[in-house]
């Protein structure tokens, strides 16, 4: 009976035990997992805060690496501790129902919801901000700072550059003479000889009565100043002489602020060439640039006004003393002088040393246009025609004299007339030249009596180098106001 009434206790006391544990142990895993989630929503909350505050601190890789740090530890830790010293107790009474409570410890894994911290990814874009850090090398990849590339259209701002006057090659007194002046030779001896040319004597002809009034104003060589403008100008053919630049001396600097640059030849004095770049002025027509160059020769340079005066006729008994004080002064040519008396000596330059009177001014106010010239044709009927004006033949290139003071109203080509100018004058009256080889003048330009307007020619419905002159009225110049030149001019 003791026996039975002992097992009936052990059974009672083992049967009470089992009761006891079952209900703690499940206790205690409700425990692990209430636990468990709030410790996940914990680290949830940490890692979110954390990728916040770093998009501004810009170190994403450090602060997601310790937010899962941080929030990893408290979810196994809380979980493994209340097992262990639960299932300890029971394992000899029943093995089978330790391995049970060791199984929830599974739901340890929900520690994975740790992964949202990739959205912390986003962040990449951040990287460009912290352009000097090296760690992140694939942030960079996109390199957001190409767009600072547009910057590169600062690279056009040099074409303003390319404006800058047109460089062509300029001739000079150092160029061959026969390069400058046609007819012209050096020998073997070394002397310089020239013959006679239609077209220097054409442009003789065109600046040689500027020439004679101006240097007798200026008391300068009226001779040497047209062989200077032969030489550096080639005759005017030069394109720093030509329109509209009208350099004849090849002076440099500018004129009221106008200047055209060209490429040129120096001497270094000892007959060597070197060629430079400089800047030339540029006048409105030939006679500014002979009055620009008789102003030169008579004021001097800034700080020495009689740096030209051995040239003045003053100071000089003849032109071949002027030209040798010109030479190596006014130009670096050593043979300047050379050049300069030949070309004197051949086109006969000194008459227009001399001085002579000026055209007569008739009762009516007019002057005749030209100062060399005969009459080749009269005005009125002509071979069953009618003849609008006076022909004066004459060379070609001689200066065309504006007849009487006026403003110009035409200046441009006709089929007929070639050519021509017409300048209306103060009372109404007109006067038109025409056939010209060239003009100087344009539309509203106020011209003096006597003044150059242009050159004799043979353009348009022309045979032969003649001035084609007419007097109207009034500025419609048709034939009904038309009056005979002869009649106001002689």
């Amino acid at each position: 009976m003791k026996k039975k009434s002992t097992y009936k206790l052990v059974s009672f006391v083992f049967l009470s035990q089992m009761l006891l544990t079952t209900p703690l142990q499940v206790l205690a895993d409700e425990q692990v997992f209430s636990a468990d989630q709030p410790v996940t929503a914990e680290a949830q909350t940490e890692t979110t805060t954390d990728s916040s505050d770093t998009t501004g601190e810009d170190n994403t890789t450090d602060t997601t690496t310790d937010g899962t740090e941080e929030s990893t530890p408290p979810s196994t830790g809380d979980s493994s501790e209340p097992t262990t010293p639960d299932t300890s107790e029971p394992t000899e009474p029943s093995t089978p129902e330790e391995t049970k409570p060791t199984e929830p410890t599974k739901p340890t894994e929900p520690t994975k919801p740790t992964e949202p911290t990739q959205p912390s990814q986003p962040q990449k874009p951040t990287p460009p901000s912290t352009g000097g850090s090296t760690g992140e090398t694939q942030p960079t990849t996109p390199q957001p700072s190409q767009p600072t590339q547009p910057a590169a259209p600062v690279a056009p701002t040099p074409a303003p550059a390319a404006p800058v006057a047109q460089e062509v090659r300029q001739p000079s007194a150092t160029t061959p003479i026969q390069d400058l002046v046609p007819s012209s030779q050096e020998t073997d001896e070394g002397s310089i000889h020239f013959e006679k040319d239609e077209s220097v004597e054409s442009f003789i002809r065109k600046i040689g009565e500027s020439s004679r009034e101006i240097g007798q104003e200026h008391d300068l060589y009226a001779s040497v100043m047209i062989a200077q403008a032969i030489l550096e100008s080639a005759s005017g053919q030069s394109q720093l002489a030509q329109a509209p630049n009208y350099n004849l001396f090849g002076i440099k600097g500018t004129h009221e602020g106008n200047g055209v640059t060209f490429a040129t030849q120096e001497d270094a004095g000892d007959g060597t060439l070197y060629t430079i770049q400089a800047t030339f002025r540029k006048y409105a027509n030939y006679e500014e640039s002979l009055e620009d160059y008789a102003k030169l020769m008579t004021e001097g340079l800034t700080g020495n006004s009689e740096f030209y005066s051995g040239a003045w006729k003053s100071n000089a008994e003849t032109y071949k003393e002027a030209t040798e004080f010109l030479t190596g002064r006014y130009a670096t040519d050593t043979r300047y002088n050379e050049k300069l008396n030949g070309l004197i000596e051949t086109y006969d330059l000194e008459q227009y040393d001399k001085e002579v009177a000026g055209p007569e001014v008739n009762k009516e106010g007019y002057i005749v246009p030209l100062r060399n010239y005969t009459i080749s044709s009269p005005f009125g009927p002509r071979g069953g025609e009618f003849h609008r004006g006076l022909d004066f033949a004459a060379p070609q290139g001689e200066p065309i004299y504006a007849s009487k003071a006026g403003t110009v109203i035409k200046a441009e080509f006709h089929p007929s007339w070639g050519n021509y100018v017409a300048i209306e004058h103060e009372d109404g009256t007109t006067a038109l030249y025409a056939h010209q080889q060239e003009y100087v003048v344009k539309v509203d330009d106020e011209v003096e009596q006597g003044q150059i307007i242009g050159f004799v020619g043979s353009t348009g419905n022309s045979t032969g180098s003649h001035l084609h002159f007419e007097i109207s009225r009034d500025n419609s110049l048709s034939q009904a106001q038309l009056i005979d030149p002869a009649t106001v001019l002689f």
